[in-house]
């Protein structure tokens, strides 16, 4: 057997360049045919690492899997970050007027189930005729501790519109328990009118009246403890008045520039929308409440 000196030689591969030989093996860096070889080769570059699987984007959040959003894919939400863009034809989520993120319109379509959102002229309405319901059953209920209260507020208020300096004209001590308990009470009806009304049918009586019901976004039922904070954020800033009624009046009007839900601040957490009734599949194919 022939055996071939270590040197420098035509490349086979490439009769263009030439390699080193070192006996038993093309070793180094091949170099132009025409050029001076040096006396020992360039080392070869070493192989580039494996790469790693990509991660999910972190950008991107998938809802739970579930049958109530139909077949295919979980809806995903696009959640805005540095050098995010928004996507192709979707819509913009936004959160106390800020966009925070995206969502297609084929997900909000999905995640409706062909429910149909409801005017926010609707829920007006409905919340004013609330507010009479409410006003006649605080008459009914609470009509003796309101009466006590503007007996002891009458005279104080009469005798400080007389008085040189109504400064000068002392609180009566008994006016603030009487207040209190008044309120607690309009509280407490205002808590049993709506939350078991809602967490059975989703509608108190102005939105049967209108047609609208309160659903849940995610494919689980609203249950007590979703309900229980939704009525908090609509009725506690009442108690901070008068700070408390701007609040509850901008959380009222916040559905008409919401979006893509038409939300008002009181569903955000809670992640309930208000839609026509009868719109849509029915409630049953939903998980019950827990």
């Amino acid at each position: 057997m022939t055996t071939i000196e270590p040197g420098w030689y035509p490349d086979p591969a490439d009769p263009a360049t030439q390699r080193y030989w070192d006996g038993g093996a093309w070793v180094g860096k091949p170099v132009p045919a025409d050029a001076e070889p040096p006396a020992e080769p360039e080392p070869v570059d070493p192989e580039p690492e494996p790469v790693e699987p990509s991660t999910p984007d972190a950008a991107i959040e998938t809802l739970p899997a579930d049958r109530s959003f139909g077949e295919g894919p979980p809806p995903r939400i696009v959640r805005r970050a540095p050098g995010v863009t928004q996507p192709p034809d979707t819509v913009p989520i936004r959160s106390l007027g800020i966009t925070v993120g995206w969502i297609t319109r084929h997900d909000i379509q999905r995640i409706l189930g062909g429910r149909v959102l409801a005017h926010p002229g609707q829920r007006l309405v409905a919340r004013l005729v609330d507010a009479v319901c409410m006003l006649a059953l605080n008459a009914v209920v609470n009509g003796y501790f309101i009466y006590q209260l503007l007996q002891t507020f009458w005279p104080y208020l009469l005798e400080a519109a007389s008085a040189a300096d109504p400064a000068d004209v002392q609180v009566p001590s008994r006016l603030s328990d009487q207040l209190w308990v008044v309120l607690l009470i309009a509280m407490g009806l205002w808590f049993a009118y709506e939350v078991p009304s809602t967490l059975n049918t989703g509608q108190t009586i102005g939105k049967r009246l209108m047609g609208i019901k309160v659903v849940s976004l995610a494919p689980v039922g609203l249950g007590w403890g979703r309900l229980l904070l939704r009525w908090s954020y609509a009725a506690l800033p009442l108690l901070c008045f008068p700070f408390g009624a701007i609040v509850w009046v901008l959380d009222g009007i916040w559905c008409i520039r919401d979006q893509p839900f038409r939300q008002c601040l009181h569903d955000k957490s809670p992640g309930t929308a208000v839609v026509e009734a009868g719109t849509g599949e029915p409630e049953s194919d939903k998980e019950p409440p827990r």
